[in-house]
């Protein structure tokens, strides 16, 4: 979710041209409504898309009334221009778009692996391995942490 109508305007001028051009956006994403998918602050790679190829389970950024959006599609109907998305977090569905309010399709985010960046794609067996490792990643080194601060790794026995 962008944060002001100001950076909503400004998104939306940079955004919307460099799509329409066949070029892609990235943006951080904001809030916590497809997690664990994307995550607050996580680097999202956004493609242009033909709406008439969208499915359920695509991710894509729509313009709503209340800002963008980047949620998954719970029902795609092209034929009626009817696309229902919600949150992965969410109980109830969005409003109802049509094919003008969606901009893209989520291709990818970036992830951490050891000490780079990757891209991981949301679709296919190849991104989903990126993401899973980084999330492994990201958990061991919550454990680590949290191992530390209790005395566990401070390299000294009692006894």
């Amino acid at each position: 979710m962008i944060e002001s109508v100001a950076d909503t305007r400004l998104f939306e001028e940079v955004a919307r041209p460099l799509l329409a051009q066949g070029l892609s956006v990235r943006f951080q994403a904001r809030g916590a409504s497809m997690s664990p998918a994307i995550r607050d602050g996580e680097v999202v790679e956004v493609i242009p898309t033909d709406v008439t190829e969208l499915q359920k389970d695509d991710i894509v950024l729509a313009k709503t009334e209340h800002g963008f959006r980047l949620h998954r599609i719970v029902l795609a109907d092209s034929g009626e221009d009817r696309f229902i998305t919600r949150g992965d977090c969410g109980q109830e569905n969005d409003p109802v778009l049509t094919g003008a309010q969606i901009l893209g399709i989520a291709r990818s985010k970036q992830v951490w692996l050891g000490r780079n960046f990757v891209r991981a794609k949301f679709k296919g067996v190849g991104g989903w391995t990126l993401r899973s490792a980084a999330r492994a990643q990201d958990l061991a080194g919550k454990a680590v942490r949290r191992a530390w601060s209790f005395g566990f790794l401070s390299g000294s026995r009692s006894g």
